[in-house]
């Protein structure tokens, strides 16, 4: 291990340490079920806040963000503007009367809402499906970034796998010991750390970098954009019988002479199935007769995905669970709607540095390839990163050496230490509470259902370890340029469809009715899941490139179909169905009433001080 990663490990230590000890002296909260999901809902407006932004600035926003500006030009800062606007929906649709109507999960206001235990338990197995698939990108960034800080594995483990056993222990520990008081204190702590360090690699940009934004964007997109490929000898050196070309004669077009020496190194060899990365001219997919520029959309995306993906990212923020969570720990629906106001001011700023951290990773990590400064630590491709989800730690150490690598490696496992953490406990809430107290047994003395919690944590730390190991045998990590954030964008392609249109329609419309809602989560939530499946089938080839299967996988983001579908089939099933709670009047007072009118509700008296009917009470 080199001398240049000692402090951003020792930092690292720092971080992990303060996450541990959080969980260690605070464990005496966690006696109750409330105190363990909910920190007893005594979390202030701020301090909320803070925690949400950590909840949800994960190892996407961290590392993804820039990453896919850095990979994709313009498609990448649709990322930034997506995550950012996510809240609108939330804070005007969403938080308040979450809040008012009270409970501990998504599964208690979807039974709450319609009276019934189908829906819940429908509801229950969206969420978990909803966080594992969040859960996948948080542990794909640990083994990434583990490898480059490190770059050695444990008893035998490859680097990428040491990463993630060791985030996920962690990770397991201090939620397990801790619950949602010690996940509350530490994603405070995490999300200003990460903060810190997106500022600091911006403010060196600017200072170290010489970086202007207008003049080196121009310079950026004054030549065509490339995309790093891994290929086979074979591959490179197939002519192509229309063309009378082989690969390896565009390769030698574009690439440099120092980037071409690996290149026809594996040539050399004559192994027709060794591997070695390329770059080669983007593909415009907006307007297929044009080249690539870094500046205009359409480098992975057409048309149909650039919206469905903006539209995703926007309305699967309002239906990711462990972020609707954290709304039960505010006191009030008031201070809901504060605390998303400050949300929105924390993660607005966040997501302006990102893209600027991209734009600059661009020119600088290539200068700095060329001049031979480049840490050693990384694979290139002729200047590229090989992978741009290492664009952050990579960017860091050029601009302030060890120190700010530190800063940003722990701001990395912060934001996979905040993230996971708000997944495992929506997950063990799922479990523990909608399930084992719902219907395993209701009459389980407090200290049963703490044990419940706590033991479905260490199942879903489990499962996460296991998609963490998984996703590279997959070869997902081959098959999407930004996987980090593309994966967690699958989460939100679920949140939008399974969940939104329940959520809306069961808040604003009053004749949704349980049947209505549930078919429309089974067509959002299974109508993107089948997309989503059908999107890494074709990526990693498995469908070719003509007939009806390559057709359905070429949809990168589902939700310009799950949604509306979703929505229109909750208010076709709900019309035919009629079926509406009985004591839809109480209800509709619980998510819309103010506290007087819920308070006179429960006296019995309307606001002119008389009584209410039977019918109204």
């Amino acid at each position: 291990m080199g001398d240049l990663n000692v402090i951003a490990i020792v930092m690292v230590i720092i971080v992990t340490t303060f996450t541990v000890g959080m969980a260690i002296l605070v464990r005496r909260f966690t006696r109750t079920t409330a105190d363990f999901y909910l920190a007893g809902r005594k979390v202030g407006t701020f301090a909320n806040a803070s925690a949400i932004s950590g909840d949800y600035l994960s190892a996407a926003s961290f590392l993804g963000v820039a990453a896919a500006v850095y990979a994709s030009g313009l498609d990448g800062v649709w990322f930034a503007a997506g995550f950012a606007g996510g809240f609108i929906v939330v804070v005007l649709f969403i938080a308040s009367a979450l809040r008012r109507f009270g409970e501990y999960t998504i599964a208690d206001f979807a039974y709450g809402r319609f009276r019934s235990d189908r829906i819940r338990l429908v509801t229950v197995f969206m969420v978990l499906l909803t966080s594992l698939f969040y859960m996948a990108p948080q542990m794909y960034g640990a083994g990434t970034t583990w490898t480059v800080l490190v770059g050695a594995g444990i008893f035998g483990l490859s680097p990428y796998n040491t990463g993630v056993l060791i985030v996920a222990g962690i990770i397991m520990f201090y939620v397990f010991v801790g619950g949602m008081k010690a996940t509350t204190l530490n994603q405070i702590f995490q999300f200003w750390w990460l903060w810190t360090a997106m500022f600091l690699v911006c403010v060196l940009v600017f200072v170290a970098g010489n970086f202007n934004y207008p003049r080196d964007l121009a310079e950026v997109t004054a030549e065509e954009h490339l995309d790093v490929r891994t290929v086979s000898v074979a591959q490179l050196t197939e002519v192509d019988p229309e063309t009378g070309q082989a690969l390896i004669d565009e390769v030698r077009e574009y690439m440099s002479e120092r980037g071409l020496e690996p290149v026809e190194a594996a040539i050399e060899t004559g192994d027709p199935g060794a591997t070695v990365g390329i770059t080669v001219p983007s593909t415009n997919r907006l307007h297929t007769l044009r080249d690539m520029w870094f500046n205009e959309p359409g480098h992975r995306y057409n048309a149909l995905d650039q919206f469905s993906m903006v539209l995703a990212l926007v309305l699967g923020t309002a239906g990711l669970p462990h972020i609707l969570n954290r709304y039960y720990t505010n006191p009030s629906g008031q201070a809901a709607r504060r605390s998303t106001f400050w949300v929105l001011v924390f993660i607005g700023t966040f997501y302006i540095l990102a893209p600027i951290a991209g734009l600059a990773g661009r020119l600088l990590i290539d200068d700095a390839w060329r001049a031979g400064a480049a840490p050693d630590n990384v694979n290139y491709v002729d200047g590229l990163l090989a992978r741009s989800d290492t664009l952050m730690p990579t960017l860091a150490q050029i601009l302030g050496g060890e120190w700010l690598m530190g800063a940003v490696a722990a701001g990395a496992f912060a934001a996979m230490f905040s993230t996971t953490g708000g997944l495992l406990i929506a997950s063990a809430s799922a479990v523990g509470h909608d399930v084992y107290e719902k219907y395993i047994n209701p009459d389980a003395p407090e200290i049963k259902r703490v044990i419940m919690a706590k033991a479905s944590v260490l199942f879903f730390s489990l499962v996460a370890l296991g998609i963490g190991l998984g996703i590279p045998a997959a070869g997902l990590d081959r098959a999407y340029p930004a996987l980090i954030a593309m994966m967690v964008t699958w989460a939100f392609s679920l949140g939008a469809g399974a969940f939104v249109p329940m959520l809306l329609t069961g808040i604003w419309w009053r004749q949704t009715t349980e049947r209505g809602a549930i078919a429309g989560m089974i067509v959002g939530g299974g109508g993107s899941l089948f997309f989503i499946f059908m999107n890494v089938m074709n990526q990693l080839g498995h469908f070719g490139d003509e007939g009806l299967l390559p057709l359905l996988g070429s949809l990168t983001f589902p939700t310009v179909f799950t949604f509306p579908a979703a929505v229109l089939t909750i208010v076709i099933v709900s019309k035919i169905d009629g079926q509406l709670p009985k004591n839809v009047d109480e209800i509709w007072m619980r998510i819309h009433g103010t506290a007087s009118e819920r308070h006179d509700k429960e006296l019995g008296l309307d606001k002119s001080g008389g009584v209410f009917s039977s019918g109204q009470k």
